[in-house]
């Protein structure tokens, strides 16, 4: 038998509880957001300015930083709206 290939990507998990998606910019994220990188929704701990308003470097406590650099669809906690 053989296995027939997919090309499908791999889907998202549901997002955490109690928080609402949106769209955002760089400048726009907030301490306590949540990002999915790796098929994993990571909370933002810190971030730093990465020399322009364009660009975020993203700290996290269970990842590398990562560098925001485009409009990315993040998960706000309600209690922080």
């Amino acid at each position: 038998m053989y296995e027939r290939r997919t090309t499908d990507p791999t889907p998202t998990p549901p997002p955490p509880l109690g928080t609402m998606p949106g769209h955002r910019q760089p400048s726009d994220v907030h301490i306590g957001d949540f990002v999915c990188l790796d098929g994993l929704y990571l909370r933002v701990r810190d971030m730093r300015s990465a020399g322009t308003a364009g660009h975020r470097v993203l700290i996290f406590d269970e990842r590398s930083p990562w560098v925001m650099n485009k409009p990315t669809t993040t998960y706000r906690p309600i209690e922080l709206l």
